[in-house]
């Protein structure tokens, strides 16, 4: 029953998603019916294509899926922060007409959030929050490329002032062999004496 539950909702959402760019589901419409298999490691996600072209989670694919989408589990985050460079890890396998459209919604199909937080707080609020998130993002991208030319610097020129491990190994053996030197030459002058 949960499971029933949470699959209805997700193939909800993914219909809302699908809402806001609406040349997508038309992409996807002539593969009506096909199933689609996610396998993040592990986790296998069945789809079914509705008959609109939007993806809905399936409870379980009875036959073999006419694609497999294969990814590592932690490249989704580098898929979903810049999908058009980390295509790369993507792995379709499968029919190729599904999968060069599936390729072309992963690298080109960006949902219209706002509009989707439009229809549930209202234009203004949608406005407000897609902004606030948009600043964070820009923030947060500013901040890591400020932290990467920070390293960068350091490594170049400020690591050059440090000693490296064996240059202060050489340095230890220098300094005992000194002091041997030096005792030895004490007990020289002291046996003089």
């Amino acid at each position: 029953m949960v499971k029933e539950f949470l699959c209805t909702q997700i193939s909800r959402c993914l219909r809302e998603l699908f809402t806001t760019a609406p040349w997508a589901a038309l992409r996807l419409q002539p593969y009506a019916g096909s199933t689609i298999l996610l396998e993040l490691d592990h986790l296998r996600i069945p789809f079914r294509i509705n008959p609109e072209g939007s993806p809905e989670l399936a409870e379980a694919l009875a036959e073999s899926p006419q694609l497999t989408i294969r990814m590592p589990l932690s490249a989704l985050p580098l898929l979903l922060a810049d999908p058009g460079s980390n295509l790369r890890h993507l792995h379709l396998e499968g029919n190729t007409g599904l999968a060069s459209e599936v390729g072309f919604l992963a690298k080109n199909f960006r949902p219209d959030f706002e509009e989707l937080l439009s229809r549930i707080v209202g234009d203004m609020w949608a406005y407000r929050m897609a902004g606030a998130a948009r600043k964070a993002h820009h923030w947060a991208q500013d901040s890591l490329r400020r932290l990467t030319d920070s390293l960068a610097e350091y490594a170049t020129e400020e690591a050059l002032l440090l000693a490296s491990r064996s240059s202060l190994q050489q340095f230890a053996q220098d300094v005992d062999q000194l002091n041997r030197a030096t005792l030895h030459l004490e007990q020289r002058i002291s046996r003089r004496t």
